[in-house]
């Protein structure tokens, strides 16, 4: 499912164990991109957040991990606790990005039931001034 507000476009994988794009995960998307966007007035450009939650609405009761960036977040719902954050990364580089390499079916053992990524949407006026400078 693919979505957009003012701030992001959002697209998110349906759920390996309901078969439903999943409510839960889309309601922490939009809360987190809603705290960065807050953040980013008072933070860096290269601020990150890192994390997991338990999502209290889904019906299987799954964690998710989180990754958030001023451009873009990526949450995986269901992710076993000890899997390497890169491996997700890559994981999700396959889904979600159009220049992204294979990855051995081995290397993610228990892979998300469901994975949204929420990229940023540059604002005019920034965009503008970045293109000025490069130009």
């Amino acid at each position: 499912m693919i979505w957009k507000t003012d701030t992001h476009v959002f697209a998110a994988t349906i759920c390996q164990r309901t078969g439903k794009t999943c409510p839960a995960l889309a309601r922490m998307a939009r809360a987190i991109a809603q705290a960065m966007a807050t953040a980013q007035a008072a933070t860096s450009p290269d601020f990150q957040v890192e994390g997991s939650s338990e999502l209290a609405h889904c019906e299987h009761g799954c964690t998710a991990r989180f990754d958030a960036r001023p451009e873009r977040i990526r949450v995986y719902c269901g992710a076993a606790a000890d899997t390497p954050s890169d491996c997700l990364e890559i994981y999700a580089d396959i889904l979600f990005d159009n220049q992204s390499d294979a990855l051995p079916a081995q290397v993610i053992g228990d892979r998300p039931c469901a994975m949204l990524q929420a990229t940023a949407i540059m604002p005019v006026v920034r965009a503008e001034r970045e293109f000025r400078a490069t130009a």
